[in-house]
């Protein structure tokens, strides 16, 4: 068996940010020569934990390399001394292969399910609903230390170090040093990756929260509306003269790389730890469309449907069955979009538009809850 150990850093403020004490945290990250645990061996280990309580953002990564087969519960044994310790687990991608695979191990080796209990962070799961919003194609380790800008000096993946593990032993002195360094290089740089990585997890807690959002209402000219200078009641904001709606709000930890997201409709920009949601107002006609629309006629004339029970009255020759396309009544207003019908009536540009909007009423702004609950309904898009 061959270890190494290294120091490392970790901004240790965005596992605070969760909920996480870093002194119980522990990173880690595995290298085997398979998928299936029952086929393939477990060769390498990594972990860091956090070096000591005083030394804030000083962590020590240990590497423990089994050279044989037979070593493969010896590293496993000491990873797992040293895992008791902790509560929760900082992985990336392990909750769909490094857990499982060792608890595999630890069965066929009668070590119990030593991790049963404890707190598992996956980044990449993490991440995962965040994808569309930091406009990445991927998401494989790689990728997202390239987002944030960190750099390699590993040129191989996992699959391509399963041949230099298995020839290791039959290479001259030279050579044998030279693989053992690329395979404990690789895995070092996996478990760096990680801790370079933990300011990822900021980008979940942008759609997360509920809390209170501080408001502007804008007109054409970009200038404030509400709140003004002077005591202003919202009851008094014309709706025909606002252009958009601001809402900011922060998180409690800035995100690595700043971002600006069109979602259409609305616009999200993060810059650090501030969160600023613009909504656009429309002004014009959209329409109210009647979900049972069998119970209504169209009247061609007026360009609206009417209910049967009224509309039995007017002249056949003015009326005719409704369809799920024609079944409306047509709104003319100040309006604003929402994700979900969470304010009626509800109002869409088309039967086949996906988008929903509701009148604005100046009204709104006097309601604080409902305003904050609203704007993060939009941002939580994001996530979707």
């Amino acid at each position: 068996m061959r270890q190494q150990q290294h120091t490392a850093s970790c901004q240790e403020a965005y596992l605070t940010a969760r909920g996480l004490t870093p002194e119980k945290v522990i990173y880690f990250d595995i290298e085997t020569t398979g998928f299936r645990a029952s086929t393939s061996q477990l060769y390498m280990i990594g972990w860091a934990v956090k070096l000591s309580p005083e030394e804030a953002g000083t962590w020590m990564i240990t590497q423990l390399l089994a050279e044989t087969a037979a070593e493969e519960a010896l590293i496993l044994q000491q990873f797992l001394d040293v895992l008791k310790d902790y509560d929760t687990i900082v992985e990336f991608n392990g909750d769909r292969f490094d857990l499982p695979y060792l608890r595999e191990k630890c069965a066929s080796h009668q070590m119990g399910n030593p991790f049963e209990g404890l707190r598992t962070v996956d980044l990449y799961q993490e991440i995962r609903p965040c994808k569309s919003m930091l406009g990445m194609s991927r998401l494989n380790q790689k990728s997202v230390e390239q987002f944030l800008q960190i750099s390699r000096k590993d040129p191989y993946n996992g699959g391509e170090l399963i041949q230099v593990y298995r020839e290791v032993r039959n290479r001259t002195a030279e050579d044998m040093e030279a693989s053992l360094r690329a395979l404990f290089l690789h895995n070092y740089e996996d478990v760096l990756g990680m801790l370079a990585m933990t300011p990822i997890i900021s980008y979940p807690l942008i759609c997360a929260g509920d809390d209170p959002v501080c408001c502007k209402i804008l007109n054409m000219d970009g200038n404030v509306l509400h709140p003004s200078s002077k005591p202003c009641d919202p009851g008094t904001v014309d709706p025909a003269g606002v252009c958009c709606l601001e809402a900011s709000y922060t998180i409690p930890v800035c995100v690595p790389t700043d971002l600006c997201t069109d979602m259409g409709a609305w616009k999200i920009k993060v810059q650090g730890s501030s969160v600023t949601v613009t909504i656009p107002f429309f002004h014009g006609t959209l329409y109210h469309f009647f979900p049972d629309y069998r119970e209504y006629y169209y009247l061609p004339e007026e360009d609206t449907a009417m209910h049967k029970s009224v509309a039995c009255f007017v002249d056949p020759a003015h009326r005719r069955k409704a369809t799920a396309q024609n079944c409306y009544v047509k709104k003319e207003g100040t309006f604003l979009p929402q994700t979900d019908e969470r304010f009626l009536p509800s109002f869409r540009s088309s039967f086949k538009d996906r988008l929903s909007w509701f009148e604005y009423q100046p009204r709104l702004l006097e309601d604080t809850d409902t305003l904050s609950s609203y704007v993060h309904s939009l941002v939580r898009s994001l996530a979707k």
